[in-house]
């Protein structure tokens, strides 16, 4: 079992024509954002201390949380974070995590109407090899990290659904003073403005 695979960090395969499609459920967090996860995945509380979703199922091995960072939040802090730059910071400590981890080129993509950046990564966790599948989604509230994970061995079975979870978050309407403050206008400097030339 690999249920343990984040507890210590911070922050389409071929398929027998037998396999059964997955159903999904929806699951609205805290009237910020909606994930689709599978029906045979349970929510838990204790894979990742800042996460606000978390479901898993441990007899078939697969886990998923999201963490959500709001833009507002961060501004306070003085943070100011593009989507690869976050991308970058917020998957560094799963790849310190893990044994010989290595991650696959990100994709940039829409996910439902937001820029998104998906990867996956590959290594070992307590000699188990893992396997990861990372969204970060930007939209104008928010950072968004979608993370699920299973053995390696188990990749096939589950990545077609570990995409389409990362694929259905959508962002719920929230109001206005959720967003960040925009950045202070530069004051006009009138003493720059051209002024008409003197008559002569």
């Amino acid at each position: 079992m690999i249920r343990k695979l984040l507890v210590s960090v911070a922050i389409v395969s071929l398929i027998t024509s037998c396999k059964q499609e997955t159903a999904f459920k929806e699951v609205k967090v805290n009237e910020h954002y909606s994930i689709s996860t599978p029906d045979y995945m349970q929510p838990c509380a204790d894979l990742h201390k800042d996460a606000s979703f978390q479901y898993q199922n441990t007899d078939k091995d697969i886990y998923a949380i999201v963490i959500d960072e709001r833009k507002k939040t961060m501004a306070n802090y003085n943070l100011d974070y593009d989507l690869r730059s976050y991308f970058t910071t917020a998957s560094q400590p799963i790849l310190e995590t893990i044994k010989d981890g290595k991650m696959s080129a990100a994709t940039e993509k829409k996910i439902n109407g937001n820029n998104a950046m998906v990867s996956e990564i590959n290594g070992k966790f307590d000699d188990i090899d893992a396997y990861y599948k990372i969204g970060i989604i930007e939209t104008p509230y928010a950072f968004y990290q979608i993370l699920t994970w299973t053995r390696a061995d188990k990749k096939a079975e589950f990545e077609p659904d570990m995409d389409s979870m990362i694929e259905s978050f959508k962002e719920l309407p929230q109001p206005e003073s959720e967003l960040p403050a925009p950045e202070p206008e530069q004051q006009e400097n009138t003493q720059d403005t051209v002024k008409a030339a003197p008559a002569k």
